[in-house]
């Protein structure tokens, strides 16, 4: 069993790394025109594949109560000089409204996606090569176990050598 102590020190520790690579990437965020909290870069990204979601939809994917999801619809049609949403009343059932992502909505979801990006990879460029192979191993477990909400059955296999 693990110490729960060490556990929450790594998982505070995980959340600083978070909170760094936020403020890091925030200037190149504004560089490429674009400053969307995260509620807002997911509800475009929700969007991206689909295209068009009805209002109840987003608002379950993205996690928000309705007014959060009323007040984050608004900042995408009004913050740009151009939305990046758009609002219309759904064809089959008049009393829910659809959004979809436009052009500028897909740009903006694209620049905020780089920036982040390239302020991590240029973190993961610092490390040995060994020292990568095992941060993507162990990635790949914690992404696994977040998508499940199930802890991995077996621990994780020992490490290879290394160069």
């Amino acid at each position: 069993m693990r110490d729960e102590r060490a556990v929450r020190q790594l998982a505070l520790q995980m959340f600083d790394l978070t909170k760094l690579s936020w403020l890091r990437s925030q200037r190149e965020k504004l560089k490429g025109g674009y400053d969307l909290s995260e509620s807002e870069f997911l509800t475009l990204d929700a969007l991206e594949d689909v295209g068009s979601l009805s209002v109840g939809q987003l608002r379950r994917l993205v996690g928000v109560l309705p007014s959060q999801m009323s007040r984050i619809i608004k900042a995408l049609e009004q913050r740009y000089d151009e939305k990046l949403v758009l609002c219309s009343i759904n064809p089959q059932d008049k009393r829910k409204i659809d959004v979809s992502i436009t052009p500028r909505g897909r740009r903006a979801i694209e620049a905020y996606r780089r920036a982040k990006i390239q302020m991590i990879a240029a973190s993961l460029r610092s490390l040995s090569a060994r020292d990568f192979a095992a941060f993507a191993r162990i990635m790949g477990r914690i992404g696994t176990t977040m998508e499940t909400d199930q802890p991995p059955a077996a621990p994780l296999p020992p490490e290879g050598p290394g160069p």
